[in-house]
C-alpha cells in the first residue's frame, strides 16, 4: 500500500484546504496509508541555515519541532500532496518555512545534491486563489514544487483553483474537484 503525506499549508480551519483534505483523505481510505500534517496546527520553525544537517549525511535537523519529527515520514513516503492558499502571489509563510526546512535533505557531495533515501517520489501541489491570474499562480507553484526535488520529489503536478476565496467553496466547483481527483489518481499510480 502506498504511503501518501498530505501537507496542509493553511491556517483557516474551515477553509478550502481543510475541506479538500477531508475529501481526499476519505477517498484514499483503503487505497493508501495517509498521514495528514496541518502546518497551521504544528510548530514548524524557520530554517536556521546553521548547516548542522550537512554534517550528519542523513536527513535530519538540530531543531526540535514538528518538522524535524516529520523528516522520516517525508523521506519514506511514496508521494506528498500539498494543499494551500496563495498568499500575496506566493506560498503562505508557514508553507515556505516547511519548504526551506527541506534543506536538511541537501547534500552538496552528491551529484544531485540530495541525501533523500528515495528519489522517485511524486509531489502534487493543489492551491487556492481568491483573486488574480491563475496561470501566473500555477507557474509560481510549479517553480516552488521543483525545490522539493532535494527531498526526493522528482515528478510533480500543480493545480490552482481560481475564485476560491470563500471558505468551503471548492466543494461546489466541479472542474476543480475533478482536477483534485485526477491528481489523487496520479499520486496513487
Amino acid at each position: 500500500m502506498k504511503k501518501i503525506l498530505i501537507v496542509n499549508g493553511s491556517k483557516r480551519r474551515k477553509g478550502n484546504s481543510y475541506a479538500l483534505e477531508a475529501r481526499i483523505a476519505e477517498q484514499l481510505q483503503g487505497k493508501a496509508e495517509v498521514t495528514c500534517f496541518n502546518i497551521g496546527e504544528k510548530d514548524v520553525r524557520a530554517c536556521l541555515a546553521c548547516d548542522a544537517c550537512k554534517r550528519q549525511h542523513t536527513p535530519n535537523c538540530i531543531q526540535k519541532d514538528d518538522f524535524t519529527a516529520l523528516i522520516p515520514e517525508i523521506d519514506s513516503c511514496d508521494a506528498m500532496l500539498i494543499l494551500a492558499p496563495v498568499h500575496w502571489d506566493q506560498f503562505p509563510a508557514q508553507l515556505k518555512a516547511f519548504l526551506d526546512r527541506t534543506y536538511s535533505f541537501m547534500d552538496f557531495t552528491q551529484p544531485d545534491f540530495s541525501m533523500a533515501g528515495r528519489k522517485d517520489k511524486k509531489l502534487g501541489g493543489y492551491f487556492f486563489a481568491g483573486f488574480g491570474p491563475v496561470d501566473v499562480y500555477t507557474q509560481m507553484v510549479e517553480t516552488n514544487l521543483k525545490s522539493f526535488a532535494t527531498a526526493g520529489f522528482r515528478d510533480y503536478k500543480a493545480h490552482v483553483a481560481g475564485d476560491a476565496n470563500v471558505p468551503g467553496s471548492i466543494m461546489e466547483k466541479a472542474d476543480d474537484l475533478k482536477a483534485a481527483d485526477e491528481m489523487v489518481e496520479w499520486l496513487l499510480a
